[in-house]
């Protein structure tokens, strides 16, 4: 009997630690991750074809990842991990979906709200159980801005007039012409 709770209390364990994400692959996964955000919101915002909340969206997505992944370059460094300098097969895959789609808003739009969902997901889950004090403070610093992103990205998605494409507010100027501020 005493051994095999001594066996149960083991699996437990290792259930337990297998649930935990690694500091190194939590550095690889957060890195991939924010160099996919970079290079895809990139490519859209220089599209000339793209709704303006949509470029304003991805150019703050550059500007958010790029600290995002200064911070985890800082952290990881602190901790003697390597930080990946290229994206993972998995994001690069998605980089050449998005640079041959016919619709690249749609497909980034679609993109960004599975990479948000997931980003969310791996630094939430590394803020409550992460094993590394620096990368820890660096998830539960990048969260906020991670939900942020992804209401913004739902909100492009799924809210806004549907008719004309807009996310913004539409408001009537006193000479009678209509006028949309674009979405926050």
């Amino acid at each position: 009997m005493r051994n095999l709770l001594m066996v149960a209390g083991f699996s437990l364990m290792a259930s337990s630690a297998m649930a935990q994400t690694a500091p190194q692959e939590f550095v690889a996964k957060a890195a991939a991750g924010g160099m996919y955000e970079i290079q895809s919101s990139e490519m859209v915002a220089a599209d000339a074809a793209a709704p303006a909340d949509v470029q304003a969206f991805a150019k703050q997505m550059i500007a958010d990842h790029t600290k995002a992944a200064e911070d985890l370059k800082a952290a990881a460094s602190k901790s003697n991990l390597t930080v990946p300098t290229a994206v993972d097969a998995k994001h690069q895959a998605m980089i050449t979906e998005l640079s041959g789609a016919s619709d690249k808003v749609a497909v980034y739009l679609k993109q960004q709200l599975a990479a948000h969902e997931e980003a969310v997901a791996l630094h939430e889950g590394y803020s409550s159980a992460g094993t590394d004090e620096n990368l820890q403070a660096y998830a539960v610093a990048t969260t906020p801005t991670l939900k942020m992103h992804l209401e913004h990205v739902q909100m492009l998605t799924g809210g806004g007039n549907a008719a004309t494409g807009s996310t913004g507010a539409t408001s009537t100027t006193s000479t009678g012409n209509s006028t949309t501020a674009p979405a926050n």
